[in-house]
C-alpha cells in the first residue's frame, strides 16, 4: 500500500481574489500499519457529491475537450488526515471558458463571495479611492454577513469609501419585505459604518403604490446614476458605467435582474442605464432594472449557484442556453465567474471546473465522528 500525503501551499490568484490551496501530492512508502477494508464502490456518474455525512465521499468531475477526472474519496475515520486520491488528473482550463469554482459547502461559497467583495473593494480604493458594488435581490446578501465579523486590522473594510448599487428593485416601499435594498439594509448595512448616502436605493416618494411607479423611479435612478462622479463610478464604451462588482443572482428561468426570459428589455441597447418593467410575470410587475449592456460593462461579474434548486438551471446557461436571443437572459452575461457548492454543481457534464481546497469535512472540522 501506498499513502497519498497532501501538503497545502497558499497562493494569492489574481483570478480569485480569496487566497486558495493548491496541493501537490506524493506517494510515501507506508510507514505504520493501516488497515484498510476497502469495499467495491460503484462511483456515480453524477458530477459531483454523493454524501459527506456517511462513510466516505466521492467527488468527480470531467473537462471540457478531456477524459480526464479527478476522484476523492475520504474515509471519516480517526485518521482523519489521510485522503485517498485515485486517479487523479488535472487540465488546465479551456481558453474562453468561465472560470468556475466548487466549494464543499455553502458556508464556503459564503466565505468566498464575502472575500472576494472585500478584495475587490481593497483593490478599487487603492486604484481610485472607491468601490461600487451592484447587488441582485434574494439570499445572494447573505452571503455577505461575514463582512459584518471582519477582524482583518491590516486591510480594514473602509466602508465610507463604498457606493452600493441595485442591480433591480420592486417598486415598493424601502420598508416593504419585498424591497431589494429593504432585505440588504436589514441583513447587512444596518450593521456596518457605511454612510447612508452611499446606499443608492430607488426613491420610493415618488410613487405612492406599485402601479405607474416603474417609469419615474427608472428615469430618477438613471439620473442619479449617471450624476455621480467618474471617480466614483467611471465610464467606459459608449459611455457605459463601470461597476467594479455585481454579485448576480438567476431565476428557475434564467432570469436575471428583472431581465426576464425573450422581453423586449432583454436587447435593449440605448443610451438609458436604467430600465422600467411594467409587466413583470413575478409579483410585483413594476420594477426598474440594470440593461443588459451596463451588466456586461461591469469590471467583474460573480454568480452563485448554491443548493439543487440551482443545479439544473445552472448546467442549462453554461452548457446548453442560445447566449444572444434573449431565452436565457443569464447566459447573454459575458466573462462571468461562477461559485458553487458542490449540490449546486451536481448537474455540470462539460464544464471545466475548479476544485477549492481543502474541501473535505476532516480538513475543515466539519466532521469530528470518529468511527471505531
Amino acid at each position: 500500500f501506498f499513502l497519498l500525503s497532501v501538503s497545502f501551499k497558499t497562493h494569492h490568484s489574481r483570478a480569485h481574489s480569496h487566497h486558495t490551496r493548491s496541493l501537490s501530492f506524493s506517494p510515501r512508502p507506508l510507514c505504520c500499519l493501516v488497515l484498510m477494508i476497502v469495499s467495491s464502490t460503484n462511483l456515480s456518474s453524477s458530477s459531483q457529491v454523493s454524501s459527506w455525512r456517511g462513510k466516505s465521499t466521492f467527488l468527480k468531475t470531467t473537462s471540457i475537450g478531456s477524459k480526464s477526472s479527478s476522484k476523492i474519496s475520504h474515509r471519516s475515520t480517526r485518521y482523519k488526515n489521510i485522503i485517498k486520491m485515485e486517479n487523479f488528473e488535472s487540465t488546465p482550463k479551456p481558453e474562453g471558458a468561465p472560470e468556475c469554482t466548487v466549494y464543499y459547502t455553502p458556508e464556503l461559497v459564503s466565505k468566498a463571495i464575502a472575500e472576494l467583495t472585500a478584495e475587490s473593494a481593497r483593490s478599487a480604493i487603492e486604484e481610485r479611492g472607491y468601490f461600487t458594488l451592484g447587488l441582485a435581490g434574494g439570499s445572494l446578501i447573505k452571503m455577505l454577513s461575514g463582512l459584518k465579523k471582519d477582524t482583518n486590522e491590516e486591510n480594514k473594510i473602509e466602508w465610507e469609501k463604498w457606493h452600493v448599487f441595485w442591480v433591480d428593485e420592486r417598486c415598493v416601499p424601502l420598508d416593504d419585505p419585498e424591497s431589494n435594498f429593504g432585505g440588504a439594509y436589514e441583513t447587512l448595512f444596518k450593521d456596518v459604518p457605511i454612510p447612508r448616502e452611499n446606499l443608492h436605493a430607488i426613491d420610493d416618494g415618488l410613487y405612492e403604490a406599485n402601479e405607474g411607479a416603474s417609469a419615474k423611479s427608472a428615469e430618477a435612478y438613471d439620473k442619479e446614476l449617471k450624476s455621480l462622479s467618474e471617480t466614483i463610478l467611471p465610464k467606459g464604451d459608449g459611455g457605459l458605467p463601470i461597476f467594479d462588482l455585481l454579485l448576480l443572482g438567476f431565476g428557475p428561468d434564467g432570469h436575471i435582474c428583472s431581465l426576464f426570459p425573450n422581453h423586449s428589455l432583454v436587447k435593449v441597447n440605448d443610451a438609458r442605464w436604467i430600465l422600467p418593467i411594467a409587466d413583470s410575470p413575478k409579483p410585483p410587475p413594476e420594477r426598474i432594472t440594470f440593461s443588459m449592456p451596463v451588466v456586461n460593462m461591469a469590471k467583474r461579474k460573480v454568480f452563485a449557484a448554491v443548493g439543487e434548486g440551482k443545479a439544473e438551471m445552472a448546467k442549462h446557461i453554461l452548457e446548453d442556453a442560445n447566449k444572444t436571443d434573449g431565452s436565457i437572459p443569464a447566459a447573454m452575461v459575458k466573462d462571468a465567474e461562477w461559485l458553487f457548492d458542490t449540490t449546486g454543481s451536481s448537474k455540470l457534464t462539460t464544464t471545466h471546473v475548479r476544485f477549492e481546497f481543502p474541501g473535505t469535512p476532516t480538513l475543515l472540522g466539519l466532521d469530528t465522528k470518529e468511527e471505531d
